[in-house]
């Protein structure tokens, strides 16, 4: 077996670079070691590589934090897990064991973010971003990230489990009134991810604001009653329109800068998640805008206990990932993929390294 591996390694202001880098091996007795069969990419991977960048990260570290893959190594004290399986991975797993996740709050697991590495306080310790990821062709994970997958879902729809399972915990932080009028601000895959799930929990009118009309056209498809383009609209003035002056009574900002719109819409006591990240963003909005209108606003970070939830339905076929991922690529064409994704000339890109 060979020694190196092809990796596409994060170096630092705007700069992925593929190189040969060392095969993992086991490290500690709960370690397995996964063949790559697919890894995704994710909009904080676009930013991270910003110039100057808007989502923190290492480098020197092999990219991507959505990838899954077929297990060739097991370390001596794996017992549930097997070489040939295939897993899903969580890269965020709790521990269980600590205050926050013995109250509930899995996702704000204090091992998750103990991050000695991290320079930037209240990120989670994710590969792909402070320690090697999956943009290679072989990765080293605990084996308690992973999850075991049926032989007959794609592992390219498998990759998508992660953002899927954050979508869910949005979801499930507002929940969904059966035939309400929702708003999805964003027609990335996280923005189309939400309108699969509203549409399966019952939303009624689901308004999608988007400026790509491919991305608008498959929000459509997917079960989205509304597209608006906000680069030839007032976006406040059109939501308002399409829903007779009450506005959206549920909201999911999937892009990360678009708070102070979403409040302007929002109808009375309407609830709004946040689920888009860019930490260069600042909002403007007066709080009496929420005082008045008694409005709810969620943050969603990370997955909560959503990971078996997201494979379920991926595996039962209930989600069209097939719609949503658009482009599967080898490793070497992973800055076209990401030209692609930056561009938005596509939706989901997977690469199969």
């Amino acid at each position: 077996m060979n020694e190196t591996m092809r990796a596409a390694v994060f170096k630092g202001e705007g700069r992925l670079e593929l190189e040969q880098r060392p095969r993992p091996r086991i490290e500690r007795p709960d370690d397995i070691v996964l063949r790559v069969r697919a890894v995704g990419i994710c909009g904080s991977d676009l930013h991270i590589l910003d110039v100057p960048p808007t989502h923190p990260a290492k480098p020197g570290v092999i990219f991507g934090h959505e990838f899954c893959g077929e297990i060739v190594e097991v370390g001596p004290e794996v017992r549930d897990l097997s070489v040939g399986d295939r897993v899903a991975i969580d890269q965020n797993p709790p521990c269980g064991r600590c205050d926050a996740c013995r109250t509930g709050s899995p996702n704000f697991c204090e091992v998750v973010f103990d991050n000695p590495e991290c320079e930037v306080p209240g990120w989670p310790h994710t590969p792909g971003q402070w320690w090697d990821g999956g943009m290679a062709e072989y990765v080293r994970v605990p084996s308690y990230f992973a999850y075991r997958v049926s032989a007959d879902s794609p592992m390219e729809h498998i990759v998508v489990a992660e953002p899927l399972g954050c979508v869910l915990n949005g979801v499930h932080k507002a929940g969904v009134r059966p035939g309400e009028t929702a708003v999805v601000m964003g027609g990335g895959p996280i923005g189309l991810l939400t309108v699969t799930v509203l549409k399966l929990l019952g939303a009624g009118r689901i308004i999608v604001i988007e400026p790509s009309e491919e991305r608008r056209n498959v929000a459509l498809e997917l079960g989205a009653t509304t597209g608006i383009d906000p680069s030839a609209v007032d976006v406040v003035s059109a939501v308002r329109e399409a829903t007779g002056g009450a506005g959206p009574t549920l909201i999911y900002e999937a892009v990360g800068s678009q708070l102070d719109a979403a409040i302007a819409m929002a109808a009375d006591e309407a609830r709004i998640v946040l689920v888009g990240i860019n930490s260069a963003v600042r909002a403007s909005f007066a709080p009496t805008d929420i005082v008045n209108k008694e409005l709810s606003i969620h943050g969603a970070f990370l997955m909560r206990n959503t990971m078996r939830e997201a494979l379920d339905l991926i595996e039962s076929g209930a989600i069209p990932i097939g719609r949503i991922v658009s482009h599967v690529l080898p490793l070497e064409e992973v800055h076209e993929g990401m030209r692609l994704a930056r561009a938005g000339e596509a939706l989901k890109v997977v690469f199969t390294p």
